[in-house]
Parts: structure tokens; C-alpha cells; sequence
């Protein structure tokens, strides 16, 4: 049964308790950590940041926040729901400027004025259009995964070998096309149950594939955070995951059936301001800035700490 406007407010829940427990999870893996040490993660660090508290409560927060957004997706096409998530973003802003006793600088405000605008208008474009009933084509599920797959594959080499300014964002985004997969492959699960497929086998691999995303995802997530501030990881994740599921259910699963010419120009358009806007946020946050400076050097013209406040 559908339900768009239930499904939207709990979204907005969703993003909240994201924002909460991405902002207690950087902070708990900033514990495990001595200053002047490598940051990445090992074997024997995560052993270590699974044992504390703070950071097994922003993991609570997180699964909550997911239980509520499943909900949501049963409620309603992945197309309306998932870009709700981008109000993690600001939420996020806040709630660090405030454990850090700082204002964020209008630079940031910029970049996700620019990432909430794009991904709002995105959804405002996508939903006007989307299509309720889902198709179910085995072979495109199979190359569209694929396909994200290798995508999540550049950003992990780019996160491990990259300019040290840029690693969280790289970590950061190999994690959301995991993530904005698992949510694609959680509505085709959905529906496939619901449809009665006749192979009950595609309905496991499906299921097994969205954990699998979830797992390694979850790790890249870790490493985004070790490597920058979670501002950044929740920036890239509300963006590029949404980018990736709705591109999915429209490719895929048949939800852009109905889109005209005019939906699908905005919707490029609206995606690519969104997505420019987490890149200066990672460009231009303090702490990412000064990891870029402190590895090349100040950029001519690139005030020292970033954008004026």
C-alpha cells in the first residue's frame, strides 16, 4: 500500500538518527587513534572500536535510522524516499559545530545549501513522475550491480592511493554506491516476494547481495571516517546513495517509465549541482583542507583555513 507522505516523514526520522550516529561513530574511531598515528584502519583497531561505547551507540542510532527507512521504501517508490536522506547533511553540520564549539564557515553553508537544493529538486522531479509498479528484469539487476560494483572498486583505490585531502571523500563515496545498491536490491527483494517469482532462489541471492553491501559498504564507511570528518562521509553518502538508487530504480526496475524530457534534464542537472556540492564541501571543510595542505602545500589563491567564515 502505498503511503508517500508517511513514508517522507519517516525519512526525515531516518536521516536524523543517521546524522546522530555518523557524528557518535567518527567520534568513537577518533578514539582508538593517537595523535601523529596512521590513520586506518587495522585488524586490531576495529577490534577496538567495536568495544566502545559511543561508538556502539551511533551503530544503534544508524540501524534505527535504516529499520525506518525500510519502512519507507515499502511505503512508497525508492525514487521519492531515498533522496530524503540528504537531510542527514545539515543535521550533521550542526551537531558537529556544536561538539567542536565552532560555527561552520559559509563555504560549507554553501556547499550544502547547493547538495540540499539539488537533491530536494531531484526528488520534487523524480516523484512528479515515478512509476509505482516495478519491473523485475533478473539479467539488468545482475549488470546494473555489477556494474556499481567496479564503480565502488575506483573509489577504494582512489581512498587508499589518492591525494590525502581527497581519501575520506573517495572512502566516503565508494561506501554510498554499496549502500544506494543495497537499497535498490532491498526494493527489488521487496518486490519480488511480493510478486510470487517463481524461484525462490533469486529472492535469497538478492537478499544475500544487499547484506553484502551493507558489510563491505559499512567498512569503507569506517575508513571514510578515520580518514576525515564525518560531515564529509555523511555529505557523500546522502548524495551519491540516493544518485545510485534512484538511477537504479529508474534504469532498472522500470520507475522512469513515465519520465518526460523536461523531468529528465532537471533531474541530470539537479543531481550534478548536488553531487558539486559535497565536492567543495570536501574541498573547502577546515579539516580536509588542512589534510590537503599538509600533503602538497597551500593551493595559490586557497585561503589557508578554507572558506572566510
Amino acid at each position: 500500500m502505498q503511503n508517500i507522505p508517511l513514508a517522507i516523514v519517516l525519512g526525515v526520522l531516518a536521516s536524523m538518527g543517521f546524522a546522530l550516529g555518523a557524528t557518535l561513530q567518527h567520534s568513537g574511531i577518533d578514539r582508538i587513534f593517537t595523535p601523529g598515528s596512521d590513520r586506518h584502519l587495522t585488524f586490531q583497531r576495529v577490534l577496538q572500536m567495536v568495544r566502545t561505547p559511543i561508538w556502539l551507540l551511533g551503530t544503534v542510532l544508524i540501524l534505527a535510522g535504516a529499520g525506518l527507512h525500510l519502512i519507507g521504501v515499502t511505503l512508497a517508490p525508492v525514487t521519492v524516499v531515498q533522496p530524503v536522506g540528504i537531510l542527514a547533511v545539515p543535521f550533521a553540520v550542526l551537531l558537529a559545530a556544536r561538539k567542536n564549539h565552532s560555527r561552520p564557515t559559509r563555504g560549507m553553508w554553501l556547499a550544502i545549501a547547493m547538495a540540499v537544493v539539488g537533491i530536494v529538486a531531484f526528488t520534487l522531479f523524480s516523484s512528479r513522475t515515478a512509476a509505482t509498479e516495478t519491473v523485475i528484469d533478473l539479467r539488468m539487476i545482475f549488470f546494473a550491480s555489477v556494474t556499481i560494483w567496479v564503480g565502488a572498486a575506483v573509489f577504494v583505490v582512489l581512498g587508499a592511493k589518492g591525494a590525502h585531502g581527497f581519501r575520506c571523500l573517495a572512502w566516503a563515496t565508494a561506501g554510498a554506491f554499496l549502500y544506494g545498491l543495497a537499497t535498490a536490491l532491498m526494493k527489488t527483494s521487496i518486490e519480488l516476494f511480493r510478486q510470487g517469482r517463481e524461484s525462490p532462489l533469486m529472492f535469497w541471492l538478492t537478499v544475500a547481495g544487499l547484506f553484502a553491501c551493507y558489510a563491505v559498504g559499512a567498512w569503507f564507511i569506517q575508513q571514510a571516517y578515520a580518514s576525515g570528518p564525518a560531515e564529509i562521509v555523511v555529505g557523500s553518502m546522502t548524495v551519491i546513495d540516493p544518485l545510485i538508487a534512484v538511477a537504479f530504480g529508474i534504469v532498472v526496475l522500470g520507475e522512469g517509465r513515465n519520465i518526460d524530457p523536461l523531468s529528465a534534464v532537471g533531474m541530470v542537472m539537479m543531481g550534478a549541482l548536488a553531487s558539486w556540492g559535497v565536492t567543495l564541501l570536501s574541498k573547502y571543510h577546515p579539516d580536509a583542507a588542512k589534510a590537503f595542505e599538509q600533503q602538497i602545500g597551500p593551493t595559490p589563491g586557497h585561503p589557508k583555513e578554507g572558506i572566510p567564515r
